[in-house]
């Protein structure tokens, strides 16, 4: 209440002080001045307006919140056109009402603090820079516009959840291998010995923990080697099954495979192919090395002293990266327009 009487005080001086202004003269400055005196009154009723929105440190509801800050910025660009000592007067009402201003309650009835002192403090600041605080506000509704208002929910993941039940991302899990009895067998006639041992240290000193354990640690090396080359030998396997075929390949054999398989309607693994048959057609005419170790991106600085060749690769290798690796759908036209690429870098090449 009192808020709002301070406000409509200001008002009143306002109006007294507009009144007190020199003579005018002629219709034109009668007209100036009920103009002047109108914006005035608009401008400071709606400060009070902004005053009396809520009561002191009551929490402010979050629509409020940034109704108060549109509010507080149509007031300041109405400040413009007013005298020096009204603008502070107005300013100062503002400052006031935002420095009630501690907390904020949310759609949910929680209530959040918030610190408005660097606002306030800005709206009292002498001289008073109009300018500056429409930017501070401005920036403030367009950080409130461009955060997103929307929270994922389960229906926004159901999409996602599609995409994972599709065969390549199923797979099982592998359980741990179980310990075979005559391990656990060894495992304790181990333990048994080596109760022994200490039991015999102890009668017969140092000699007999000793040679208990260079034979712990030949054991070990022994277990340690046999498992590690089993490992690579299964390595050795998986690289050699899936790099044989790419390396016996030549550019004109790759071409054909992706025939075949887009005849099969398998146009993901076509278009795989028609990379590599694109990849080895560059290779066999010398004008770069293929290695199924290089990435895309070195194969395109590879060829940077040849610019006619880097869009219509790139072209190549960036519908392949979205087939391949983001799993983009592809159908039958997808499919042609991508040979039409491939017809087109290798007619470059030439």
């Amino acid at each position: 209440m009192r808020s709002l009487l301070a406000a409509w005080l200001i008002t009143l001086l306002s109006l007294t002080n507009l009144s007190a202004s020199p003579s005018l003269r002629g219709c034109s400055s009668r007209s100036n001045l009920l103009q002047r005196q109108r914006d005035c009154f608009v401008g400071t009723l709606r400060v009070s307006t902004l005053l009396a929105m809520t009561k002191q440190n009551a929490p402010i509801t979050f629509d409020g919140y940034w109704e108060l800050i549109r509010n507080t910025r149509q007031a300041i660009v109405q400040m413009e056109a007013k005298p020096g000592a009204t603008i502070r007067q107005e300013l100062n009402a503002l400052a006031s009402r935002w420095e009630q201003v501690t907390t904020v309650e949310l759609s949910d009835n929680s209530v959040m603090p918030v610190d408005s002192s660097y606002l306030a403090a800005q709206l009292r600041n002498d001289p008073s820079e109009l300018k500056r605080l429409e930017s501070l506000l401005d920036a403030l509704l367009r950080a409130h516009e461009e955060y997103p208002q929307k929270v994922f929910t389960l229906e926004d993941v159901a999409s996602l959840n599609k995409i994972l039940a599709r065969p390549e991302f199923q797979w099982q899990e592998q359980q741990a291998p179980q310990t075979p009895n005559w391990l656990m067998k060894f495992y304790d006639w181990m333990e048994r010995i080596m109760n022994r041992f200490l039991n015999a240290t102890v009668q017969y000193g140092r000699v007999p923990l000793i040679i208990a354990a260079v034979l712990l640690f030949i054991l070990s090396l022994f277990f340690i080697s046999r498992g590690l080359s089993r490992s690579l030998v299964r390595e050795a396997q998986l690289a050699t099954e899936d790099s044989d075929n790419e390396d016996m390949l030549t550019s004109k054999g790759a071409f054909k495979r992706a025939e075949s398989l887009s005849t099969q309607g398998n146009y993901r693994n076509a278009i795989r192919y028609l990379y590599l048959s694109s990849l080895l057609v560059l290779d066999e005419q010398g004008l770069m090395r293929y290695d199924r170790s290089r990435t895309n991106r070195e194969y395109l600085r590879s060829l940077s002293s040849k610019p006619e060749l880097v869009k219509p690769l790139r072209d190549v290798i960036d519908v392949f990266d979205r087939v391949w690796y983001g799993f983009e759908t592809v159908d039958e036209q997808t499919y042609q327009s991508y040979v039409k690429r491939v017809d087109e870098l290798r007619e470059k090449k030439e």
